[in-house]
């Protein structure tokens, strides 16, 4: 009884806990749990099922072949023996013929077209797994292009927080003042206009963080909660650059080997092939055409066929394997210069961003410091709410690109590991 409570209670937690996000998300995770979520993530195991499949029937190519033909039929005329003597002539052959047979037919050598063909079939099979490995890839891309919408929402969401917190304390020494007849009623009136606009931001925030965390969940396959953190960890990024870790350079390399096997594949044509075979059944006439009766009767041998010229159509053949080949060389080559150009200009948004989140940091503090300067001038009355909130939304801008440029900077980086094939 023991045995059996303890096992609801775990079947209990285990649904409980299946299907809920951590309280803070990494971006590695995210990736992870988008890929194994993905439905053609599954394809894997059905490629490799459908390439054993296309193997074993590739083997039965050297198995025999047996067929059961069946066959009757009328004809016009049929052989007839002269005699002399007309009491001596055989019995006349009928006109209507029959015949079922077993006939066996058996490859002995094809020339080496089977064995070309599994290699075939194998580098089929790789290229395959690679396009899937390359649209996974992109998949994570996509994930942290998601992912870090997100954090700059967020980032957005904790500032207006802060900037609506500020004012509305504002706002309650105004109306103080106000209620004195220190100041007049409109002062108090814009302050709280802004709340009413900082509100609406906020709002439109939610919504679009409320969205992006939607998209995420259906990603990863797990329900994402609004309160839930991003990691902002910066990756460490390598100093030279280096694109031979990107999936594209193996794609490319098997379809050059395909080229290669095809020509084999193509060239197998012109080699000999020895084949034996056999035959079995009952008809009428059998082999001795003369009788007319259902006789049973068999036949084995070998033969041998070789399509030894073919009006050059297999050296044409290997000639267009070979400009195709060039064709995927030269895409390589197309590749490697674009992606070497994104890999580039991934280093310079880096280098940018650490620029402007140096020059951010000095301009959050002159803002803060005139704002301390302000907020002594709005409570002795010496200045008035718009040129308080002036200032006050200058600052926010000032610590709003800080904060965006920050999550840009770790997106630019790993925007570059991406490129670089490391993501």
């Amino acid at each position: 009884m023991k045995k059996y409570l303890l096992s609801g209670i775990s079947l209990i937690l285990a649904i409980i806990v299946r299907g809920q996000a951590p309280a803070v998300l990494t971006l590695e995770w995210c990736q992870q749990k988008a890929v194994d979520n993905y439905p053609a993530y599954r394809q894997y195991e059905l490629l490799t099922n459908s390439s054993e499949l296309n193997i074993k029937n590739l083997n039965k190519n050297y198995l025999p072949e047996l067929n059961i033909n069946a066959q009757a039929s009328y004809q016009s005329d049929v052989t007839k023996v002269p005699t002399i003597i007309p009491e001596f002539a055989p019995e006349p052959i009928s006109k209507d013929w029959y015949k079922l047979t077993l006939d066996l037919n058996q490859v002995i050598y094809d020339g080496g077209t089977t064995r070309q063909n599994k290699n075939l079939e194998s580098i089929d099979h790789q290229i395959d797994a690679k396009n899937l490995d390359i649209e996974l890839y992109q998949l994570r891309d996509r994930v942290s292009q998601i992912y870090f919408n997100i954090l700059v929402m967020q980032q957005n969401q904790s500032l207006l927080k802060l900037h609506k917190e500020t004012i509305e304390a504002r706002s309650k020494e105004m109306e103080s003042a106000v209620r004195n007849g220190v100041v007049l009623a409109s002062n108090a009136d814009i302050l709280r206009a802004e709340i009413l606009k900082t509100e609406q931001k906020q709002a439109e925030i939610d919504l679009a963080v409320s969205a992006g965390l939607s998209t995420l969940s259906k990603l990863v396959g797990e329900d994402i909660p609004a309160s839930v953190s991003l990691d902002m960890t910066e990756p460490d990024i390598v100093a030279v650059p280096d694109l031979s870790q990107r999936l594209e350079f193996g794609l490319f390399s098997l379809q050059e080997t395909k080229m290669d096997a095809l020509k084999k594949v193509t060239g197998t044509r012109q080699i000999p092939r020895l084949f034996a075979f056999g035959q079995a059944g009952i008809g009428r006439p059998a082999f001795d055409m003369l009788s007319n009766d259902f006789q049973d009767f068999y036949i084995v041998g070998a033969k041998l066929n070789w399509n030894f010229w073919n009006w050059n159509k297999t050296r044409n053949e290997k000639k267009i394997l070979d400009i195709r080949k060039e064709i995927i060389l030269t895409n390589q080559e197309t590749f490697a210069t674009n992606a070497g150009i994104d890999l580039d200009n991934k280093i310079s948004e880096i280098l940018k961003y650490n620029e402007l989140i140096k020059k951010d940091a000095e301009i959050v503090s002159i803002r803060s410091r005139i704002m301390k300067t302000y907020e002594s001038q709005l409570e002795n009355g010496v200045i008035t709410s718009t040129e308080y909130l002036n200032e006050l939304n200058a600052e926010t801008e000032a610590k709003l690109n800080l904060e965006l440029h920050r999550v840009q900077l770790v997106h630019a980086k790993y925007d570059y590991l991406a490129t670089a094939g490391k993501l």
